[in-house]
């Protein structure tokens, strides 16, 4: 049996805190073998292997969890899989790690509405509004694309955040 050392292991954590290092920088993996893996999990979502993507996907974030692409990967495959609980998580840190990109907010707008929960798909969607850059070709594509969940979650969703918003201020 190997002996666990907890010196090292606490070396580890706190460089990983204190220097915004990822699990990558500590074992030596190199970007390419990190994106061989991400071109596996993509190639199984891409052909319906939700499951196989996923536990790649979720490889992926654990070895960088500051790579937006492989938290939408994962978001995107716990969605395929139904786990809309999960996948509002995954797109939320993405969306965290680039606001600018309206995808992962209007995904988490639609696992909110499957989930029944209209203010926090709304909440999303105004997220998306908010951030996402209008006057090029993606922000006018996802713009439209939020206009129609709009619809879908109903316009009483948005106006109760509005008045959140106006009790805040």
């Amino acid at each position: 049996m190997q002996k666990i050392d907890t010196a090292k292991i606490a070396e580890n954590v706190k460089t990983l805190i204190q220097d915004q290092a990822t699990l990558k920088q500590l074992k030596g993996v190199t970007n390419d073998e990190l994106e061989a893996v991400y071109s596996l999990a993509f190639g199984y979502y891409q052909t319906g292997k939700y499951e196989e993507a996923h536990k790649l996907f979720q490889f992926l974030v654990l070895f960088d969890h500051l790579n937006a692409k492989y938290w939408f990967g994962l978001g995107a495959a716990q969605q395929a899989l139904k786990d809309f609980q999960n996948a509002t998580v995954s797109y939320g840190y993405c969306s965290f790690l680039n606001l600018e990109n309206p995808k992962p907010q209007l995904h988490a707008a639609e696992c909110f509405l499957a989930l029944g929960d209209k203010r926090s798909a709304a909440s999303a969607i105004y997220a998306l509004e908010a951030y996402c850059p209008a006057g090029t070709d993606v922000g006018r594509e996802y713009r439209a694309k939020a206009a129609k969940l709009r619809e879908a979650i109903g316009e009483e969703a948005f106006a109760a955040l509005a008045q959140e918003d106006e009790k805040k201020a």
